[in-house]
């Protein structure tokens, strides 16, 4: 999968907005997934932006919108992918607000498009009717940039399956996942500007993830980086074999481009995620038997996974990891628990069993010392 990421392209003269795509120029395979961010940089407090894309739709098909970070890392907000049409090739009225009065000055993603390319040639990119508000309502100074993707004859590999292989030991990297493209039903993408020692989060809403954020700590500078979560229909196609126990929902996480997500570049790695309450009910699972598994050289590693809290028909989770790469939440089974429990009762009585034994030997041996003390004393 290839990633075309918009900068912001701003006016020389300073009070403008700018929102733009880019590269202005990109070439790509046919049957490849282009992901689109729009990415808007504003020279005063924003509140709220629109936005119509129009693009050939007889080379493109749009597969997603969904919300960027530019108003929801402030606050709670309102977004609307808008409708989308790709025989007309068009998404009208796009559009995110934040709710109340707070505002933004940082740049950051409005919103991120997937694109499906299903025909060779040439598609302009093409922003229109797009407006930049403030918390009043009222329209700021914008400058507006597009984009051109070429599309060649030659199919895109998406990535082969070794070099996969080789990302799930923990240097995988989005787009080069190698998983079937049949086999993903939904792909969540979002973009950090990603400097040595903060604390990165990317933040996931849409209620077809199951995974709601991915953190880390990153140890260089290393600009802007993309998470990717493809939420699957099976298991991975990366994988063999399923991971022990009730499968929930299967996926791969992707953080970077190939090679990126290694201990040189990042730690304290830890994957937030989601469990409905009514499955868990349905499935007579409770909350204390759900682990987050992670498939790396060859075989699935259950992770440490606690619970978070409970919220909205959903209970939330936190796990740690050494890695991204193919996932799979699980309901670990009942025997697994209950010999936890038996290992640990088991154990405790043991420990009793030796502190009572070793108790009984010492007054044993007391009471035959003062045996031979007082012997000792009678016979002088």
């Amino acid at each position: 999968m290839l990633v075309l990421s918009i900068c912001a392209i701003m006016s020389p003269v300073s009070a403008e907005t700018g929102v733009s795509l880019s590269p202005a120029n990109q070439s790509v395979g046919l049957g490849s997934e282009i992901v689109v961010n729009v990415y808007v940089e504003p020279d005063m407090p924003i509140s709220g932006a629109q936005f119509d894309l129009y693009f050939d739709g007889s080379v493109l098909d749009v597969k997603s919108v969904s919300e960027g970070d530019l108003f929801s890392k402030t606050g709670n907000t309102f977004f609307d992918g808008g409708t989308v049409d790709n025989s007309a090739g068009t998404i009208i009225y796009a559009h995110s607000v934040i709710l109340g009065k707070d505002e933004v000055t940082s740049p950051g993603i409005l919103a991120t498009i997937v694109f499906k390319t299903t025909g060779s040639g040439q598609s302009n990119l093409q922003l229109a009717n797009v407006v930049v508000s403030n918390s009043t309502g009222a329209a700021v100074p914008i400058t507006v940039g597009n984009a051109v993707v070429s599309i060649s004859d030659t199919s895109s590999s998406g990535g082969s399956t070794d070099s996969a292989g080789s990302g799930s030991s923990g240097g995988g990297g989005a787009g080069d996942s190698g998983e079937q493209f049949g086999n993903i039903e939904f792909k969540d993408v979002t973009e950090r500007t990603v400097n040595k020692g903060m604390n990165v989060s990317y933040t996931f809403k849409s209620p077809e993830n199951p995974i709601v954020n991915v953190n880390f700590t990153p140890l260089k500078n290393s600009g802007s980086i993309t998470t990717t979560i493809e939420v699957l229909n099976e298991r991975s196609a990366l994988v063999s074999d399923d991971p022990e126990g009730l499968v929930y929902r299967n996926m791969n996480i992707w953080v970077g481009k190939y090679g990126f997500a290694t201990p040189a570049n990042i730690e304290a790695m830890t994957i937030g995620f989601k469990v409905e309450s009514s499955w868990m009910e349905a499935n007579g699972v409770n909350s204390s038997a759900i682990r987050l598994n992670r498939h790396s050289d060859g075989k699935w590693d259950i992770l440490p996974t606690m619970i978070a809290g409970e919220q909205d028909e959903y209970v939330y989770f936190e796990s740690s990891t050494p890695g991204f790469s193919p996932f799979a939440i699980t309901a670990v089974p009942d025997s697994s628990v209950i010999s936890d429990d038996v290992s640990l009762e088991d154990s405790a009585s043991e420990d009793y069993e030796d502190q009572t034994l070793d108790q009984n030997l010492a007054l044993v041996l007391f009471i035959v010392l003062m045996v031979l003390i007082a012997k000792r004393g009678r016979d002088t």
